[in-house]
């Protein structure tokens, strides 16, 4: 299909938005294809926009957007937005497999319990406005049984061995962070920079163990496993099934076979509003002791367990045999007792030395980096979000790429969180960082972020992307990237001269470049 020519060269005076509209209007007038900045004046369909696909609105915002869409939009929009593929999925892909194929609604890891109820509710909706004979005519699609993929793929993971899993973090840190190494023995598998490891984790053996104690079972009864298999009990609840998050029905199911009634009306209020963070199903064994359910009926509410997805650390042009990732150990107290993250705690510390793992590749369409050897990089990636950097600043080593490279670092103590110091300082001390930026937020008075360390250079963060820099953004989605996302439009208005609706549009119009790319979670 013929494509529109652009005739205003890329070196003209305009801003890129203006460029685009005027090579679109010159399109429409000599009746070329793809005029006024893309819209197909011959008559083909235009591109789908999905506003709603932003993983910095909430729910509601993102619901009000999609109201008028069809009922796969709409599920789409209650998706987490960040396409983080933990679901084995994209949010659209899995939106239209919940509404064609019957897919689970429990996969989206980030979007959580808020998700899976906005699910829930619109499916229900949609549902009831069927007629009643469409109804009864058309069967409840059932999920389709997926075809294995290659190795080293989400329906295919590939049991690897832990090579080791190092502190990075000195004696006397908040934080307890591992650079985990994972051994891909001869397996082939491949990875590229900007590319996640995704990991099947399994549930803390002693907090198994003290669920079984709690509902009197030996943990040797044979069970109807998730995967349709008969399996032992223990080894469900060890590997197959969640046990930290329970759903809305397994406090139901708890309810109803709760022996003491006021038990049983505390777990029906509990199911109507969902369980809090953290309240795990032993918790609630042990808050409700008269609730002690067929051991049957358990599994089949529990929901799976889901992979983990952690970005890797790594250059296959360096380490093509292995992976490295960056882990942050989740600690904390839960109801006056420790909490230990599922995934984190498994990989860093449950894991002996080449003790197995399944893994596999979660593969990055955008999250690259730049073909071009000369572009400028700005990486901003505080606490565990530097993992892809480490990868991409090895990338471009191995490349040769003599374009310049400017890292934002950001930790709460330069003393004891300085991860990966000795490696950054030689990358620095040869030229490979060009400018390396911290941000200890506790080692003074005031907090300080990587967003205020951008604010304060905001006039070389200008001239870097007037020079044609990419940004790449990697951490927390919820706080940190917003507060990034805001920075940067600041320092748009502020050295671009711009408006606030033009720094808006100038930031789009980064993104829709891939300039500004983000890998949020």
């Amino acid at each position: 299909m013929p494509t529109q020519v652009d005739l205003i060269p890329e070196d003209a005076p305009f801003p890129a938005e203006q460029r685009e509209w005027l090579n679109g209007l010159i399109a429409a007038l000599a009746g070329w294809e793809g005029s006024l900045g893309g819209a197909d004046q011959g008559g083909g369909e235009a591109k789908e926009s999905f506003p709603w696909h932003d993983p910095a609105m909430e729910m509601d915002e993102r619901m009000a957007l999609a109201e008028d869409k069809p009922h796969e939009r709409q599920l789409m929009a209650a998706m987490a937005q960040l396409d983080c593929g933990q679901c084995g999925y994209l949010c659209k892909t899995y939106a239209e497999a919940i509404a064609f194929e019957g897919e689970d609604l429990n996969r989206c890891v980030p979007g959580a319990k808020e998700t899976e109820r906005k699910l829930k509710e619109l499916v229900a909706e949609h549902e009831a406005d069927k007629p009643a004979d469409d109804a009864e005519a058309e069967p409840k699609p059932e999920p389709k049984p997926k075809k294995k993929g290659p190795l080293g793929t989400r329906d295919n993971p590939y049991m690897a061995k832990l090579k080791s899993s190092t502190p990075l973090n000195a004696e006397g840190s908040t934080k307890d962070t591992r650079h985990v190494v994972i051994d891909l023995g001869d397996s082939g598998i491949e990875y590229e920079a900007g590319d996640s490891m995704g990991i099947f984790p399994e549930n803390d053996p002693r907090t198994v163990d003290a669920i079984l104690a709690d509902i009197e079972a030996s943990g040797g009864e044979k069970v109807k496993a998730p995967s349709g298999e008969n399996k032992l009990l223990r080894q469900v609840l060890l590997k197959e099934v969640d046990i930290t998050k329970p759903s809305d029905e397994v406090i139901a199911l708890l309810a109803e076979s709760a022996a003491d009634t006021e038990e049983a009306e505390d777990l029906r209020m509990l199911s109507e509003r969902g369980a809090e963070e953290g309240q795990s199903l032993l918790e609630l064994l042990r808050v409700y002791p008269s609730a002690r359910p067929d051991v049957q009926k358990l599994v089949d509410e529990l929901g799976p367990l889901q992979p983990r997805l952690y970005s890797i650390a790594s250059s296959a042009r360096k380490h093509p045999n292995e992976i490295h990732t960056t882990v942050a150990v989740v600690k904390t107290a839960v109801y006056g007792r420790g909490y230990k993250g599922v995934a984190s705690t498994f990989l860093a510390k449950r894991l002996s030395r080449n003790g197995e793992v399944p893994v596999y590749i979660q593969r990055s369409d955008e999250f690259r980096v730049n073909v071009d050897p000369d572009h400028p990089a700005i990486m901003i990636g505080p606490g565990t979000g530097i993992a892809p950097f480490i990868a991409f600043l090895q990338e471009r080593e191995a490349r040769g790429d003599a374009g310049r490279n400017w890292l934002f670092f950001g930790n709460p103590e330069s003393a004891k969180d300085h991860i990966y110091r000795e490696q950054l300082e030689q990358w620095r001390n040869n030229g490979l960082i060009s400018r390396l930026t911290l941000a200890f937020s506790r080692d003074q008075q005031d907090k300080v972020y990587v967003q205020n360390r951008m604010r304060e250079q905001a006039r070389e963060f200008w001239a870097w992307l007037e020079a044609g820099a990419v940004i790449y953004i990697c951490g927390d989605a919820e706080r940190m990237a917003k507060d990034v996302d805001a920075a940067l439009h600041d320092i748009a208005a502020e050295q671009g001269g711009m408006s606030e609706a033009e720094a808006r549009r100038y930031v789009e119009t980064l993104a829709s470049e891939h300039r500004y790319l983000r890998d949020v979670y």
